[in-house]
């Protein structure tokens, strides 16, 4: 492999470098195609290789483009249903907030229903009667809202619905017979204690056993219906917003992720483009030089010089003059001469590429005078005299 080869595989030939190569082939009339050849398979080798990271991005763009484009038919037909079953707004949390507070309003009021009946289950501290009944209040409600939350679930699945439908009908049956056994319990109290309220409960059990099932029945249902509402609420709310948040990031990703895609295609474009200028810049500057090579060759240092050079390293010794015998100074003038005598006459048979054209045999250029303009006499100005007016009188 040459030494052109060499440089341009390893990717050292620079400018300057390619001048004086152009040159050095010029002047001795060698054939420029392969170096032209080596120069454009450079180019397209680095062209090639710079290209790879654009083109990964180009991909990854195109890939993402892609499945951005085939995500968003199906999340543009989930949000039109979506939009048509809950309308064109977003659904307000403030519903949901309402809901909530009515279930912690059940749940309290079933707290304070419950706390003076726990003495049935041999609870006698107040303090834990209030835990006990908060406790059975919320359990209550989450029976309820559990079963609803089976039953809505269930949709066309019949089966299910109707075990959410016996799941429920077992807690009611078993809060009516709680709220029948508090009333009996209230009316037992209320006699050991002689309060009229006894008496009563006494003539009226129809009415006093409707009510008590009605407010042990009424709060956990009310509670969980609310509950099971205000998710509800908040579930439609939640999915209209993140429906529609999806559609427009996808619908926005499909224009920006098009037009990054152009971009970076029309980088591509303009690197290939630039690639080439580049490469007909170097055939034009390689073009120059080989003309100016073989039109002008170069002028060999002469042999005076390179002894004129080694005399003048052997001088620089001189200052040892001082550190030495004299007799020795001979000797070590002339060893650095011979050295420097051998390696200048080397570069004066063996001259680099930039060397050689350093030494290019300049043509001076001679302008031809140019042909002095011919001068043309002014007209002589010419005045009438007296006698010459009169004859153009008579005239």
């Amino acid at each position: 492999m040459t030494t052109t080869s060499r440089n341009l595989h390893q990717g050292k030939l620079k400018p300057r470098h390619l001048e004086a190569l152009a040159f050095y082939l010029g002047a001795h009339s060698v054939d420029p195609a392969p170096v032209l050849d080596e120069i454009e398979a450079r180019f397209a080798q680095e062209t090639s290789e710079e290209k790879q990271e654009p083109l990964r991005k180009l991909h990854a763009l195109e890939a993402k483009l892609s499945q951005a484009k085939k995500e968003k038919p199906e999340a543009e037909a989930l949000w039109l249903r979506i939009r048509k079953e809950l309308g064109e707004t977003p659904p307000p949390y403030f519903q949901a907030i309402v809901m909530a507070c009515c279930a912690l309003l059940a749940l309290v009021l079933d707290t304070l229903f419950l706390a003076p009946t726990m003495d049935i289950l041999n609870i006698a501290n107040p303090a834990l009667q209030w835990v006990a009944a908060a406790g059975f209040a919320a359990l209550c409600t989450a029976y309820f809202e559990l079963t609803g939350i089976l039953y809505i679930g269930a949709k066309g699945a019949w089966p299910r619905r109707a075990m959410a439908i016996a799941v429920g009908a077992i807690g009611v049956l078993s809060l009516t017979v709680w709220g029948l056994l508090r009333g009996y319990q209230l009316s037992f109290a209320a006699s050991l204690a002689e309060n009229p309220l006894g008496d009563f409960l006494a003539a009226h059990p129809i009415l006093a056993s409707v009510f008590y099932i009605f407010i042990t029945l009424a709060t956990p249902i009310i509670g969980a219906t609310a509950l099971l509402s205000g998710w509800q609420e908040v579930s439609r709310a939640r999915t209209w917003r993140r429906v529609r948040a999806k559609f427009e990031s996808l619908r926005t990703a499909e224009i920006q992720l098009a037009r990054d895609v152009e971009a970076e295609k029309e980088h591509l474009d303009q690197f290939d483009k630039r690639k080439q200028a580049h490469c007909l810049e170097w055939r034009a500057i390689f073009s120059q030089f080989y003309a100016r090579g073989r039109q002008n060759g170069a002028v060999r240092e002469t042999r005076w010089s390179v002894v004129r050079k080694s005399a003048l390293g052997g001088l620089c010794a001189l200052p040892l003059a001082f550190l030495v015998p004299l007799a020795w100074l001979p000797a070590l003038m002339a060893v650095p001469a011979l050295g420097l005598f051998v390696c200048f006459n080397h570069r004066r048979h063996h001259p680099s590429h930039e060397r050689y054209l350093a030494q290019e045999n300049t043509h001076f250029a001679v302008i031809p005078d140019a042909p002095k303009p011919r001068e043309i006499p002014a007209p002589q100005q010419r005045l009438l005299t007296k006698g010459d007016d009169s004859d153009d009188r008579e005239n």
